[in-house]
């Protein structure tokens, strides 16, 4: 029995507060109004992050955070992070973030908050690998359990002995048992059983679908730089090779559409305003969700906001506040984005990864109700399944070369992530330090 009456389930809500960025039904006005509720969002977010900062670099027990030279923090996890051809290094796998089993989930939240990091990888004091939190966990095994997260240590809650990968490990094998073990962070391990990294396979997406764009983008125009040549210099097989390939590539992501991954398991749930925090993560761990929309029961029951495991970590319980005493209208995200049913899969993903969030309310072209909620975990395995299953398609005919290639490069599935090693300059690198938010954080 839930504390409070006026938390509920229903089946569809009206849209009506919510924001779509890429619609054009928005005038100019909502537009700015949802950007500036946004911003302050972010910035009440970086302040309680500064102030986390802060009272971190005051624990000695906490192994991640040490200040550096440049005053900010880092982990001692660091080690030989040299890319074999082929193997999960060439995915360069996030720096981890580590803690002990005798820290508290209080500890473990400030942690995650302040990285912007959605797990937190446990050790023992000789860095070995002992088991795995994350923000999921925290929603359901402490706030969901009414367990008290300054008493409560990481040993009692977290998965104890996760599957991990080999820096050998190939990349195409461990990106395999993560689709089908339904893994989003998998633990990167050397011979010693310390921690080199943890792959996300939201972040390898991402990273693995925008060099492909990128590599597109250039082969095309060599491609059409060089039609006009003469025959005698010829045109590098290489571009054609890319364009043909992405475009096969894009023609199968871009078919699917959100009304084809929605199913029960994404009817939303709601909450009202006055629900607390503890209510709604009971919600969350009864339902198997994430996320949960807020709505005014005095307004119509129109939806004012989401409220999701993330919230939870950062504004809850990495700010010390009880879940109990604490209504979600405190805490939630107001006016969030949503996508129309019927958008491409690969463009909500899209959209969630340049939005930096985790979930998307989906709405009826028709109907123009609240049809799903979906997250950015099982739109990037619905992608992926798909191009596992994609044959890699080669120009020209059946000829020997051309066997030898296809045996070379494997199916679809292999080609796509080895793109990540193809291009010179990592996304890793290039992009690190123009985004305020990390990838990992989605």
């Amino acid at each position: 029995m839930l504390a409070s009456d006026s938390t509920v389930r229903t089946p569809r809500k009206t849209q009506s507060s919510l924001s779509n960025p890429s619609s054009t039904s928005n005038n100019y006005a909502g537009t700015e109004l949802f950007e500036s509720a946004r911003k302050r969002q972010t910035k009440r977010d970086d302040q309680i992050r500064k102030k986390i900062e802060v009272d971190l670099k005051k624990k000695s027990n906490l192994p991640s955070f040490n200040a550096n030279n440049n005053n900010s923090l880092s982990s001692p996890t660091k080690k030989n992070r040299y890319a074999t051809p082929g193997s999960v290094m060439t995915l360069k796998p996030s720096e981890a973030i580590i803690c002990r089993p005798t820290n508290t989930v209080f500890e473990a939240a400030q942690l995650m908050s302040v990285t912007k990091e959605n797990c937190v990888l446990v050790v023992d004091d000789n860095e070995e690998l002992l088991g795995i939190f994350t923000a999921k966990d925290l929603a359901f095994r402490i706030v969901g359990s009414n367990l008290n997260a300054n008493q409560t240590t990481i040993d009692h809650i977290m998965t104890p002995n996760p599957m991990c990968a080999k820096t050998s490990t190939m990349a195409s094998e461990a990106l395999n048992l993560m689709v089908t073990k339904g893994f989003r962070h998998l633990p990167v391990i050397n011979d010693l059983n310390q921690i080199v990294g943890v792959l996300d396979i939201t972040k390898c997406y991402n990273e693995a679908m925008t060099k492909l764009e990128r590599m597109y983008e250039s082969s095309k125009k060599l491609y059409d730089a060089m039609e006009g040549v003469n025959a005698e210099i010829g045109v590098s097989n290489q571009p054609v090779h890319v364009i043909r390939y992405f475009e096969n590539l894009k023609n199968l992501i871009n078919g699917p559409t959100l009304n084809t991954v929605l199913d029960q398991r994404t009817t939303p749930i709601y909450c009202d305003i006055k629900s607390s925090v503890y209510d709604a993560a009971i919600l969350m761990k009864e339902n198997r969700t994430t996320a949960v929309l807020v709505k005014d029961i005095k307004n119509n029951d129109e939806v004012s906001g989401i409220f999701t495991s993330k919230d939870i970590v950062l504004r809850v319980i990495a700010a010390g506040i009880d879940p109990r005493s604490c209504s979600v209208i405190r805490v939630m995200t107001s006016k969030p984005s949503y996508s129309l049913s019927d958008a491409s899969v690969h463009q909500a993903l899209r959209q969630m990864f340049e939005g930096k969030y985790l979930n998307l309310p989906v709405v009826d072209n028709e109907s123009n109700e609240i049809i799903g909620i979906v997250d950015v975990l099982k739109l990037t395995y619905h992608t992926l399944s798909q191009i596992q299953s994609m044959q890699m398609i080669n120009g020209g005919s059946e000829s020997e070369a051309g066997s030898n290639n296809e045996e070379k490069e494997g199916p679809a599935w292999n080609k796509f992530w080895t793109s990540m090693d193809n291009e010179t300059e990592s996304l890793h690198s290039s992009t690190s330090h123009s985004q305020d938010v990390t990838q990992s954080e989605l």
